[in-house]
């Protein structure tokens, strides 16, 4: 008969078990200033990337926003609630992986309350999710006219973004070797070149880059040990 699992096994989130070791300097807090502040920050976000199934879909997502957003010549105030939800979601994710880590340091048993804080987190993020999506779909219902109006741009979107999106998709939850890894940025690079030129907004484009870039360097310096 095979041993049943611990009581606390059913609360803690194996995912977290893979992440690589954080190096402490000891004596050194406080001396990197700002920029070794940013350096921990950015660190937080590769790492829930590289780690995180919800995290990867939700940068795979927002990289579609993005292609969206550099194909139609949209108001600023579509770009504000389309760049702010996108954000949120990112945000809200990763705080929910800090909170599920913050319970799996302490609780050591099962407890219902713990169960409650991890499934209404996650429920927040649900919640900023769905949201997102439908801000995106009453901006196209509502701005369907710019499709029409750009049916070239739209055709380029599909037939460069959608390649993209795929490469992305793989690099993030299949490819671990860093050579592959970094054949894959090269390819993700030549498809996202085309909508980089035709852009209809800079910051869109930029954030693109940024995504692109995030999940190669999560996957590059934090893949988990065993995934």
């Amino acid at each position: 008969m095979s041993a049943m699992p611990e009581p606390h096994d059913a609360l803690r989130d194996p995912r977290m078990d893979t992440i690589p070791p954080v190096h402490v300097v000891i004596g050194g807090v406080g001396r990197g200033g700002l920029a070794s502040s940013f350096r921990v920050a950015v660190a937080g976000v590769l790492r829930t990337v590289a780690t995180q199934r919800n995290m990867k879909v939700h940068v795979l997502s927002g990289l579609m926003v993005m292609i969206v957003g550099m194909a139609l010549p949209l108001d600023l105030s579509v770009r504000v609630s389309l760049l702010f939800s996108v954000s949120i979601v990112l945000f809200a994710e990763i705080l929910n992986t800090a909170l599920e880590a913050l319970i799996d340091l302490f609780v050591k048993d099962f407890h219902r309350l713990a169960m409650l804080a991890k499934d209404a987190a996650a429920g927040g993020v649900l919640v900023f999710a769905v949201t997102t999506v439908l801000v995106l779909a009453d901006i196209l219902f509502t701005e369907w006219h710019l499709v029409e109006d750009n049916l070239d741009a739209v055709a380029r979107s599909c037939l460069f973004g959608i390649p993209l999106v795929a490469v992305e998709a793989a690099g993030l939850f299949f490819v671990r070797r860093p050579a592959l890894q970094l054949l894959r940025l090269v390819v993700s690079g030549a498809l996202l070149a085309p909508l980089l030129v035709h852009s209809t907004d800079p910051i869109f484009a930029i954030v693109a880059v940024v995504f692109v870039g995030m999940a190669a360097a999560a996957r590059l310096y934090y893949l988990p040990r065993s995934a």
